[in-house]
């Protein structure tokens, strides 16, 4: 029926990553050879006592429908478990959980922004971060960053952006999908600084915070900057670090005045977080920092190896991930030699020829790149990386 789908509908672009999923599955179903490092997941099992903790609120009757804004133990905990890694108070009433990472970030835009208002976005970023801005009213405003500065935006560069027009909120990832970039104390301090200087609000999404490496440190800004806390929300969650990714739980931490109409807003939209999943994150909080770490240890081990082989291969640059599990590899010199004009078709290609899946940087704001996952296993890293091989050798 014409005219029955709304503009704004309209204006959502479709995830080009779900495409290429899609015909990965089609070509597996086939019989054909498919080695995919699409995955924004680590392929670990759910640690034992996470999953002993969701069957023990089954066989407990804890089914039912919870407060919208998540189950009072859960929100103590983030509280106190966040209060000391901030170092700024938290109270549970300025916690609001989530069904993901995810959803808490667009809880913060709908509640941050009013239709029109700006929000400032830097390249390379997570491909739903445009969509969420319009799905909410407001406008994604793209801060192209390079290379040459590592893929990070300075104090300078911020400076020089409020000056030609002013944001309502910066959205900021770091650590980082798809780069792995993360800033440092300095850096991240002096972003902080500014922003409350011109009191512009930033929502920072922190869901991979422990999963750096090198001995790098992940820094919030409310951190090192507490007054931020009036204007800010910070998003984390327990999917990447503790494997939950399916467990659907994400926390919001801001002030009560905020935290209370997210969680109004929540309880229209959505209603409450699972209730199981829900027990198990509070499981992970209070038990899981060591299991935690062996992963995080072993997607070191995994960075390493890949990045050693990956610097080999000739016509290709990357950052190193300092955190997350992700490279993101700028390939536009093999463009030509492919006969293609984008990522898209390159990791089309890729595809087609080699069995390889990888996800393009085009819906991350970056054309000139692609985006390798690490979190899987050794064998299947390797394989991966022995097709990239073959493929760049065919055209070089």
């Amino acid at each position: 029926m014409s005219g029955i789908v709304s503009k704004r509908a309209s204006d959502i672009e479709p995830s080009i990553t779900l495409s290429l999923n899609t015909k990965a599955n089609a070509l597996r179903e086939a019989g054909e050879d498919v080695v995919g490092l699409a995955a924004g997941e680590p392929d670990f099992e759910t640690p034992e006592l996470i999953k002993a903790a969701g069957i023990k609120a089954i066989q407990e009757g804890k089914t039912r429908y919870t407060p919208a804004a998540g189950i009072v133990p859960l929100r103590k905990a983030v509280a106190e478990a966040y209060t000391g890694l901030l170092g700024s108070p938290y109270g549970w009433k300025e916690v609001v959980i989530s069904h993901g990472a995810k959803h808490s970030i667009f809880n913060a835009l709908y509640t941050m922004t009013d239709a029109g208002d700006e929000v400032m976005i830097t390249t390379p970023y997570w491909v739903s971060y445009p969509e969420m801005v319009k799905l909410v009213g407001a406008r994604p405003r793209i801060v192209e960053l390079t290379a040459e500065t590592g893929y990070k935006l300075t104090a300078e560069r911020l400076k020089s952006e409020i000056n030609s027009g002013r944001p309502r909120v910066l959205l900021l990832n770091s650590p980082n999908n798809p780069a792995g970039i993360v800033y440092s104390r300095e850096e991240m301090e002096a972003l902080g600084r500014l922003l409350l200087e011109e009191k512009i609000g930033i929502i920072s999404d922190e869901i991979y915070e422990f999963l750096t490496y090198g001995g790098i440190k992940h820094y919030s800004p409310v951190k090192l900057v507490p007054g931020l806390k009036d204007i800010s929300v910070v998003i984390t969650g327990v999917s990447k670090s503790y494997a939950m990714t399916g467990w659907r739980i994400g926390f919001a931490l801001a002030i009560e005045e905020l935290s209370y109409r997210m969680g109004a807003y929540q309880a229209h939209a959505t209603g409450c977080p699972n209730a199981i999943s829900q027990w198990a994150a509070l499981e992970a909080l209070k038990s899981g920092a060591d299991r935690r770490e062996e992963m995080r240890a072993e997607f070191e081990k995994r960075r390493d190896m890949f990045g050693a082989r990956l610097a080999r291969i000739p016509a290709i640059s990357f950052p190193q991930p300092e955190g997350a599990f992700y490279f993101l590899a700028d390939v536009s010199e093999l463009y030509g030699p492919c006969g293609v004009t984008g990522s898209g078709q390159f990791c089309e290609k890729l595809l087609n020829e080699k069995g390889l899946l990888l996800i393009p940087g085009g819906p991350f704001g970056c054309d000139n790149m692609v985006r390798f996952s690490f979190a899987a296993g050794e064998e299947q890293l390797n394989m991966a990386l022995d097709r990239f091989e073959r493929f760049v050798h065919d055209y070089l």
